[in-house]
């Protein structure tokens, strides 16, 4: 198991916010269609010394098909875990992190994404109470429960999670 806390970002999807207002909107890296990757906003440029990032969000502004699986916060970083997307598109993501001291900043991004999309159902095992149960074509999320590598999955077909 690692711990989030202990996750080392990747440098080729990490924004570093400047000190100033930028008058356009920085783009991050180009996403596939069926990646599952960690973008992250670096916020130490606007902080105080003694200043870190302690809650956040990102919404995506434009668009569906694009998924926020999670936001966590680490030091100066705001980081969302994203999957999906449809292909040609270019998503606007709007990070906005609050801190220790009681700042708030925005940082607007666009996420560029490409590729086709699989079948991601094949790759995942599920268990099931009930054979009418199909299962889901979608990405487990990061709370669903497994065991030995499968999933479970509930009356309705949907991920059961902690």
């Amino acid at each position: 198991m690692e711990l989030l806390s202990q996750y080392t970002l990747s440098p080729y999807r990490n924004y570093k916010v400047s000190k100033r207002t930028n008058k356009g909107i920085a783009t991050f890296p180009t996403k596939t269609v069926s990646t599952y990757l960690d973008y992250s906003v670096d916020f130490s440029r606007k902080l105080q010394d003694d200043e870190r990032v302690l809650s956040g969000s990102v919404a995506i502004t434009n668009g569906f098909g694009l998924t926020i699986e999670a936001v966590v916060c680490n030091g100066p970083y705001l980081t969302a875990f994203i999957s999906g997307g449809n292909s040609n598109n270019s998503y606007y993501l709007t990070f906005e992190a609050q801190t220790n001291l009681g700042g708030s900043f925005v940082q607007d991004l666009i996420l560029p994404v490409i590729g086709k999309k699989e079948n991601i159902q094949e790759k995942y095992s599920f268990w099931a109470f009930t054979e009418k149960i199909k299962p889901p074509n979608t990405r487990p999320p990061l709370n669903a429960i497994r065991i030995n590598d499968r999933y479970l999955l509930n009356d309705s077909g949907f991920f059961m999670g902690i």
